[in-house]
Parts: C-alpha cells; structure tokens; sequence
C-alpha cells in the first residue's frame, strides 16, 4: 500500500489549518472545535518539556517493547525490559535468532506461558503470542532490521497495520512508531485523560490524536515532545490531570471561542495563526473586544494588547483590518475580555504591554 495522503485538521471556521496526516496516522479530517483546540492548547502550555527521551534504536527491543509496555504497570514493564535486555538480548544477533528460540516452546497456552517466563519474567503468555505473531508480520513484510523498521514506521499508517497483529491497537501502534522517531501521539490512557479533562466531554483515539497535535502545532512545541510530557505528567499525579484554569471555566464545561461573535456566556481566548480569514472574520464580528499581537510562539519580549478598535489593526477608513501577510509573522490571540487575555498571556509568556495608541481599559497585570 501506498504512503497516507495528506489531510488537514481544520477548525471550525477555519480558525486554524494543521496539517496532521503524518502525525496521526489515521488518514482521518476531522472538524475541530476551535474552543477544544484553544482548551488543550491552555492545557499543553502549562506543561513544561519532557525529561525523558524515548527513542530507541535496537531493533529486538523495539519488538519486544511493543507487545509488553502497554495496559501494564510501569514497573512491571521496567522489570520485563530490563530482564530481557540483561538475560536474552545477548544472545540474540537478528530476528532470526528470535524465531529460533520461539521454536523451543509450542505455540500453546502452556508453551507460550514458559516462553513468557525466559523473555520477559512473568508469565505473560498472550504478550508471548503477540510477539511471534508481530516477528512473523514483519517478517512478512520484508522488516528485519532496525533500518528497516524505521523505514516502515514513517511509510505506513495504522489502517494498513490495523488487524494484522491481534491484541495491538491503534495506541500500541502510535508507539511503536513513535520510538522510531515519528511525530505524532500516542492515545492511551494519559493522553486521553488530559485531553477529556481539557474538554469535559469523551473523545475517540484520533481525535485525541488531533487536538494534541494541532495544539503542539499552534504553541510551536515537538508534538511527540508533549506527548512524553503528557505521559511524564500523567505518571506522577496521583488523580487524574485538570486542565490550567487559564481562563474562567466550570470543570465540565467547555470553552468555546466566540469566532462569530456569539455569547458563550464564557470569556474564551481564540489564538490565530496562519488564517487571515479567521482573524478578519473576529475582529469584525467582536468590535468590543481585544486582541493580543505576539510572535508566532509567544515570548515575554513581545506582547501587545489592544482594543479590537485601535487604529494599529485597521485601515486608515476603519473598513478593514490591516496587515496582509501578518500571519507569516505574528499570531493574534482574540478574547471579548481584556483580563483573560492577560491571564492567558502570564500562563504562557509573560505581562503584555498596552498599546500606547488605544490604550485599552486594564492595566492590573500588564507593563
């Protein structure tokens, strides 16, 4: 099969384009919510950067660590992979050597059970039957070295993957892809977690996929970096994640963004890049409100807040706003309420200063 054509992942309204059909790897568009984008978006900005790295380069690791770290405590994974690094990958020179040794035991409940016990130290029997059936797949498809599987991990989508190995899902496969290098996410239960709590309501694994990555996107952040980060801040909490409070929010409501001007009843913060057409359609439609001029990744050296009015944003006759081509440089963030934009702002950068033009009425929190 060919190599997944590219899609977008477009907000409604198009607030925000994002290519992501490498990055899912579901060949899937979706239509997102630009206040789903904007409530993961708060939610990623106030993690800080992934401590750990998680690629890995040895090929018989890789197969082993895919059909064992998953829908099992962290330490028993740790132990499994320590105890096969450290009792079996020694002996092993290729994936053949692998086969060799499956052949020692049946292909049964009991003969998987003591194969399980020599790989990994527990008697995960049916992890056992995954990895004959994942060497014999690859085996299949011409991957048999670590060059290989790199390869196929950046050619291949999960729907060509799909059901070719029983028990491995589409988060097993984001993974595995993943430590070969591939920019995307994994949705498993931390990811799903953050990503629900940010929202309020349940999403399906490629949605999860999508908001995280567009979010990644916008903030101009590695998206398998915040996936780790995800995962790194999922492992320590003791209950699971809450989005920032970045903006006022009920826990099991979600933010929305006023695109067209209509009352949420909440001040919700819209951050647009790359679409003119959003911000014209905004600014237009939100005469009261403000607008927050940045870099395209926002820094504490650059952050102006304005009156949705000023002068600095329209033509000479106020008919229309200025800046064609500003989105190749700047991103404007949009909100009905000046203070949550200066929330919004302290949560990701830093005070911004206000524009000495329109002067626009808030000074508690701004320079």
């Amino acid at each position: 099969m060919g190599q997944p054509s590219d899609c977008d992942v477009m907000v409604d309204g198009a607030a925000h384009r994002v290519n992501v059909a490498r990055a899912s790897r579901f060949g899937e568009s979706f239509r997102l919510d630009p206040g789903d984008v904007t409530a993961v978006q708060m939610a990623c900005a106030a993690l800080p950067p992934a401590q750990g790295n998680y690629l890995e380069d040895d090929f018989l690791v890789n197969l082993v660590a895919t059909v064992v770290d998953f829908q099992l405590q962290t330490t028993a994974v740790e132990k499994a992979l320590a105890h096969f690094e450290r009792s079996v990958r020694p002996d092993l020179q290729c994936i053949d050597d692998l086969r060799a040794l499956f052949d020692r035991w049946p292909a049964t409940r009991e003969g998987n059970t003591e194969l399980a016990r020599h790989l990994f130290g527990y008697r995960l029997w049916t992890r056992a039957q995954m990895l004959r059936d994942l060497v014999s797949y690859f085996d299949g498809v011409g991957v048999r070295t670590q060059d290989d599987l790199r390869a196929w991990a950046r050619r291949t989508s999960f729907e060509q993957f799909k059901g070719r190995v029983r028990g491995l899902g589409p988060a097993v496969f984001q993974w595995l892809v993943m430590r070969q290098g591939v920019d995307t996410v994994k949705p498993d239960v931390h990811v799903h977690r953050f990503v629900e709590n940010a929202i309020g309501r349940r999403v399906g694994d490629a949605e999860a996929v999508a908001l995280v990555t567009a979010a990644a996107r916008l903030l101009g952040r590695d998206v398998m970096g915040l996936d780790w980060a995800i995962w790194e801040a999922g492992r320590g909490a003791p209950r699971p994640l809450e989005a920032p409070r970045t903006v006022p929010a009920q826990s099991a409501q979600r933010i929305v963004a006023p695109l067209l001007g209509a009352d949420s009843g909440e001040h919700a913060v819209l951050s647009i890049l790359d679409n003119d057409a959003a911000y014209v359609t905004w600014l237009t439609n939100n005469a009261d409100g403000y607008v927050l001029n940045s870099d395209r990744t926002p820094k504490a050296s650059y952050l102006v807040l304005h009156s949705a009015r000023c002068g600095s944003l329209w033509s000479r006759d106020q008919d229309r706003p200025k800046g064609a081509g500003w989105k190749t440089t700047y991103r404007k963030t949009c909100s009905t309420d000046a203070r949550t934009l200066v929330t919004w702002a302290q949560g990701l950068a830093g005070s911004p200063t206000i524009c000495g033009m329109c002067k626009p009425g808030v000074s508690a929190g701004c320079d």
